[in-house]
């Protein structure tokens, strides 16, 4: 598990498995009140980052927030060993106080007595209340649910891209949740979703919300294979994106775009982005490349960047039309824009994953460098400065895995 390479015809609604977790941070006594913005979390009055580190705590995960200048740890007990817990993470509004909630993923977590089936937590913000696990009411076996999440307001989808698909192996599946309600299952086989479910698709690797209840799933292991369902055909992973318009309609409603160059090994889809009012983004890292689309998913412009960077491995857009994207393998980070190319800018480090992670929090951005040493850092780039600040962990093993604002 540790880092490296690149690594149904009726639609499914399933209730939710919620287990409440007893832990420290619920009796702080921080009241939720003191919550002064939406990215919130601990009620000091300032915007918090979240940073994943899912080796840390003894190889249990752990998570730790960026607040203030200060790293604090977010305890959730009952973990296990080998959980990956802060394998993703996200910052959302679950139950809709005005504290932000801190949403993280658990892919290699057993559940049930199935191994590396995956969970989710949600740990809520202020210390008000106790964290809750939430888990696929059939979990199983190395589906690795919260292997990737999508939050905004109370809106939450659940990636599970290994999870077999009727006799489908890892052809991947989505979960969504509106507040504190069920989670609703998608698949490719659910009715009028584009695409056929096929072995080692895995779809739901990526995932972005877009306006209202529509919903962006990349599916980078997916064959370019032709109409029909076909297996180890066509163009190898070549990928694709499917977008939902409204996940919790009663009759879905969906556009797939395939690999743009149709080559094998692109990897469309790979990671996946959305920005208010400028678009979406689609990264092809295989090819390095990552696609720029309007709101009406029309393209408007691709960026390229050449070599065995994997450049698009990671994307994040801010509020203001803009979009990180990470190369950590010796690429840097672009910083692009939807309006103007003029805009652009770069950013490198001379060490290891640089942009394995990214995040914008107001207006900076913070760039995950997991195997720095001793335990990690994430970089923290101001709009226009120069140079980059550095934030390390006290202790951990890889922080800076993933990383939400």
């Amino acid at each position: 598990m540790r880092l490296g390479g690149m690594p149904a015809a009726l639609l499914l609604i399933v209730g939710t498995t919620v287990t409440p977790v007893t832990a420290a941070w619920a009796s702080t006594g921080r009241a939720a009140a003191a919550c002064a913005t939406p990215a919130d979390f601990d009620g000091d009055g300032v915007d918090d980052v979240a940073v994943g580190d899912p080796f840390g705590d003894d190889d249990k995960g752990a998570v730790q927030v960026v607040s203030g200048g200060k790293v604090v740890p977010v305890p959730v007990p009952g973990l296990a060993t080998g959980d990956g817990f802060g394998w993703s993470v996200r910052l959302a509004n679950v139950d809709g106080d005005p504290c932000a909630d801190l949403v993280v993923g658990a892919p290699y977590a057993d559940v049930g007595g199935e191994q590396d089936a995956g969970a989710v937590y949600v740990v809520y913000g202020g210390g008000t209340r106790a964290p809750v696990r939430l888990t696929a009411a059939q979990p199983q076996r190395f589906a690795h649910f919260g292997w990737s999440l999508a939050a905004r307001g109370d809106l939450l989808a659940i990636g599970a891209p290994y999870e077999d698909d009727k006799q489908f192996t890892d052809a991947g599946a989505v979960y969504v949740r509106k507040g504190e309600g069920e989670l609703r299952r998608i698949s490719q086989e659910s009715v009028d979703v584009r695409g056929n479910s096929e072995v080692g698709d895995q779809f739901g690797w990526s995932m972005a919300w877009g306006p209202k209840n529509a919903l962006l799933v990349g599916v980078p292991y997916e064959n370019d294979d032709g109409a029909g369902r076909q297996v180890e055909a066509g163009k190898i992973n070549s990928g694709s994106a499917v977008f939902l318009d409204d996940v919790f309609a009663a009759k879905l409603t969906s556009l797939k775009l395939d690999s743009p160059t149709a080559r094998s090994g692109d990897r469309y889809g790979y990671a996946v982005a959305y920005s208010e009012g400028s678009g979406y983004a689609i990264s092809s890292p295989g090819a390095g490349s990552v696609q720029l689309l309007d709101p009406a998913k029309k393209v408007i412009r691709t960026v390229k960047q050449g070599g065995k960077d994997g450049f698009g491995f990671a994307l994040a857009a801010s509020a203001d039309g803009r979009l990180a994207v990470g190369a950590p393998y010796g690429g840097g980070v672009r910083v692009v824009s939807w309006r103007d190319a003029a805009e652009d800018r770069s950013l490198t480090d001379a060490e290891g994953l640089f942009g394995w992670s990214v995040t914008f929090s107001g207006n900076k951005l913070f760039v995950g460098q997991p195997d720095a040493r001793p335990a990690g850092q994430v970089a923290v780039a101001g709009r226009n400065a120069e140079n980059l600040e550095t934030v390390k962990p006290p202790k951990g093993a890889q922080f800076g895995v993933s990383v939400a604002g």
